[in-house]
């Protein structure tokens, strides 16, 4: 098959692309940034650089494809992400629904399904602009948390010695390693038989911050590193010097930690997630990490 994917390089995108060259698929990659280009040849995919913004490019991307992967970048820079979202996210149903594609795989979110609901009140489902389209068969992926936004942490860790969120160390995260999705992605397209509307929970591993804390102390050599929780308005603080808009900051993660707190997500997980995708445990997770923090 023809398949486009979005994303990049990063951390799912470009394992997927590996995964679907060694299938056999002809895969193109888009990306905003000129300088991947040679990376993507090296990955024996074909390089489309653009901008998701651009509809008339996102649709030139897609012709021709049999199926695409789809997801939203993180421009959390942006003064109103959501808008960037919506922009993107029609773009991505627009071009499916004039170019013919029949088959999508879509990185959604744990926040989709609750979306509109306090504290998600201004979160953007993902899902919603793809559901519209009566004649494509999706499957949507619904992860927890990233294991790789952990990498976010190391800052704090070297300089404060400590590691946390807006919710306290008792608080179970529903958690997902990225090479979970980019299996579960690979899988859909190796036999694209699912039809109609579909959901994928993909969950690697459920813990609280203190075993968090515990794992990844023990693997970079702080045994005493503590989970700490911080106000909401420490976490929008923070989150601000570190280059995040206000909007993406207190609707993306402030509110969405605020959700995690209440367990609301992890109500959603335990009553919808029957059948569950994902086998990588965070203690193995915790090793890549340790290799990192040594590097940075």
């Amino acid at each position: 098959m023809k398949i486009t994917v979005t994303g990049s390089l990063g951390n799912i995108s470009r394992s997927l692309t590996q995964k679907l060259v060694a299938q056999g698929h002809q895969v193109s990659v888009i990306s905003s940034n000129a300088s991947k280009a040679e990376d993507i040849k090296k990955l024996q995919a074909t390089p489309l650089i653009g901008s998701l913004e651009d509809y008339e490019f996102v649709k030139q991307s897609f012709q021709g494809s049999d199926a695409v992967y789809l997801m939203i970048p993180h421009n959390f820079s942006a003064p109103d992400y959501k808008a960037f979202t919506i922009t993107v996210g029609k773009n991505y149903a627009r071009a499916i629904r004039e170019t013919g594609i029949s088959y999508v795989v879509n990185l959604s979110s744990s926040g989709s399904p609750l979306a509109g609901q306090p504290p998600l009140v201004n979160y953007q489902n993902l899902e919603s602009f793809l559901d519209e389209l009566p004649a494509l068969n999706v499957l949507h992926l619904r992860p927890g948390g990233f294991y790789s936004n952990f990498y976010g942490s190391i800052g704090l860790i070297k300089y404060q010695g400590i590691i946390g969120n807006n919710y306290d160390d008792r608080v179970n995260m529903v958690l997902s390693h990225p090479e979970d999705i980019a299996d579960a992605a690979a899988e859909a397209f190796s036999k694209p038989s699912f039809t109609g509307k579909n959901v994928q929970y993909i969950i690697s591993d459920t813990l609280n911050g203190r075993q968090i804390a515990q794992m990844l102390g023990t693997a970079i050599g702080k045994p005493d590193l503590a989970w700490v929780q911080f106000t909401d308005d420490q976490l929008l603080q923070g989150l601000l010097q570190n280059g995040f808009s206000k909007d993406a900051a207190q609707h993306y993660i402030v509110d969405m930690g605020i959700a995690i707190r209440d367990g609301l997500l992890a109500a959603h997980y335990a009553q919808h997630a029957k059948e569950v995708f994902g086998s990588r445990n965070f203690s193995a997770f915790a090793e890549d990490f340790a290799r990192v923090y040594q590097q940075g």
